[in-house]
């Protein structure tokens, strides 16, 4: 499944010391009730560059997660559970022996072919800013460590939260000058 870059898609470059493993997910409308599919664990030597999706890269929103032998991660807010071998699974698949990571989100302009995420050390590892989210309940394994756990919105959920928002926004400044 991964191969060095030759085509369009989405691609990991490691420009760090250590070999870096890395879980991703992307656009899968076969799966339901969250469109997306997880894929892991790809190995990155340093100074490599994989590619892990192929196809049409612009359009898309991606989400991703490493971690290197030194305790070193590269994460977000968007948590799934992943188990500690190979594996290509939708979105809300887990499994009793999992545990839950947080993923990167990453949306690739439209009129890209190609998109690299590149690792570095230093300021790679700190939490991505918050940006319109779609929250869900926590899962068990979430439950005990008090957060919630964040997924993918899909395309047509974000327009509608994006409307609501401001249909929102637009009520409480009528209110407020009356």
């Amino acid at each position: 499944m991964r191969k060095e870059v030759t085509t369009m898609g989405l691609n990991f470059r490691n420009s760090t010391n250590a070999a870096i493993f890395v879980v991703y997910a992307y656009p899968d409308f076969s799966c339901s009730p969250v469109n997306y599919s997880k894929a892991g664990w790809f190995r990155v030597n340093p100074g490599q560059t994989i590619q892990v999706w192929s196809g049409f890269a612009g359009g898309n929103t991606f989400f991703y997660y490493g971690e290197d032998n030194f305790g070193r991660k590269w994460r977000g807010s968007y948590f799934t559970q992943v188990p500690e071998n190979a594996f290509n699974w939708c979105w809300d698949t887990g499994c009793t022996t999992c545990r839950s990571v947080g993923l990167r989100r990453i949306t690739v302009g439209p009129f890209v072919l190609n998109y690299t995420i590149n690792f570095i050390t230093s300021s790679s590892q700190r939490q991505p800013a918050s940006s319109i989210l779609r929250m869900t309940l926590p899962s068990k394994a979430t439950q005990e460590k008090n957060i919630s756990r964040r997924v993918p919105a899909t395309p047509k959920r974000l327009k509608q939260g994006k409307a609501l928002l401001q249909k929102r926004i637009a009520h409480k400044k009528r209110t407020k000058n009356r």
